[in-house]
């Protein structure tokens, strides 16, 4: 269940990184897929670092860290720390602590989430 919350974490921001766009038809490639994935070459600065935290938090926790204690200022900044701090009071256990985590960083509209994140 956990890595499939971070999975899910990861890919929301790549997904955010990565701009999709309707292919060229050519002749030859009428049955192919409708969509190619393309980089971003001016990447939002703001989300860049958002998804830098997304996989420093995710990294640290599948190595066997605390979601508290893997979401540090340098990673994700201090107000987003301070407002994770504040989501997991009286939270109980690594669900619990994820949930926070997602209410803060992932859900959109939540307070640390890149704002481009939510216009895509």
């Amino acid at each position: 269940m956990i890595r499939i919350v971070y999975a899910g974490m990861v890919l929301a921001a790549l997904t955010v990184l990565v701009g999709c766009s309707e292919p060229t038809p050519h002749a030859s490639d009428r049955d192919l897929a409708g969509l190619l994935l393309e980089v971003d070459p001016d990447p939002d600065p703001e989300v860049v670092a958002w998804a830098g935290c997304l996989d420093t938090v995710k990294d640290c926790v599948e190595g066997g860290g605390k979601v508290r204690a893997c979401t540090t200022a340098d990673a994700c900044g201090p107000a987003c720390v301070a407002a994770l701090d504040r989501a997991l009071v009286g939270a109980d256990g690594v669900e619990a602590e994820l949930d926070a985590f997602e209410s803060v960083f992932v859900t959109p509209g939540a307070v640390c989430r890149a704002s481009e994140a939510d216009r895509r």
